[in-house]
């Protein structure tokens, strides 16, 4: 489905170039959150409605797609929705989602031919704005500059990591039919939360990466 969802985009956008992944540079944690803290700290999981202005580039296989996005993000219901616009501002498509199931609002017609085009978008956004959360009973693990909860899964294991602040930083899982990661960097203060400026999503099996700009950040509670 991510294939589809590709060669539909090759229809509407041009090629652009991004800059590298930069390393990111970490000092090791003199003190550690509390697995209290890692468990509920987050701003995903803090009940509040985001209203989130984002630049976007989708890479496939050296192909790269700008694209412009609006996200209305409920974290307390768990639901979603974003329009998608090219670089023109032209809309691509209107999707909401939640946790069991997503609506396609409208869309350009050579995306509603595509087949599974909702689907694979929509879980691409779980995973992003509404992906699992720990678990208190997630093993932890300290590292010299992170921790890390986890469990496993059948056939493989999802973990997160934090840094030395109880910051996101990574959401990873590897099974036998999932294989992706969601990074969070470059996080500032807004309100009484923080919040990453950039989110890096790699889908390894189907050979996508998402990068995601935070441009503008509202908050309503």
């Amino acid at each position: 489905m991510v294939r589809l969802l590709v060669f539909a985009l090759l229809l509407l956008s041009q090629f652009a170039c991004a800059p590298l992944e930069r390393p990111v540079k970490v000092a090791e944690c003199s003190s550690y959150p509390s697995r209290r803290q890692l468990l509920s700290g987050n701003w995903l999981q803090q009940p509040a409605i985001w209203h989130l202005r984002q630049s976007a580039l989708l890479e496939v296989r050296g192909r790269k797609f700008p694209l412009q996005g609006l996200l209305r993000l409920d974290s307390e219901r768990r639901e979603a929705r974003l329009v998608a616009m090219n670089e023109l501002g032209l809309v691509m498509f209107d999707l909401q989602l939640d946790e069991q199931g997503q609506q396609l609002h409208r869309a350009l017609p050579q995306l509603q031919q595509q087949a599974n085009f909702v689907v694979g978008v929509a879980d691409s956004l779980r995973r992003i704005f509404l992906p699992p959360v720990p678990l208190p009973d997630d093993r932890l693990q300290q590292r010299p500059a992170t921790q890390r909860l986890w469990r496993p899964l059948a056939g493989g294991e999802l973990g997160f990591i934090f840094d030395c602040s109880g910051d996101l930083q990574e959401i990873r899982q590897l099974t036998d039919t999932d294989d992706w990661r969601v990074a969070y960097r470059d996080y500032k203060n807004f309100a009484d939360q923080r919040i990453p400026q950039q989110i890096l999503y790699n889908d390894y099996r189907h050979g996508v990466r998402l990068t995601l700009w935070l441009t503008e950040v509202k908050q309503k509670k």
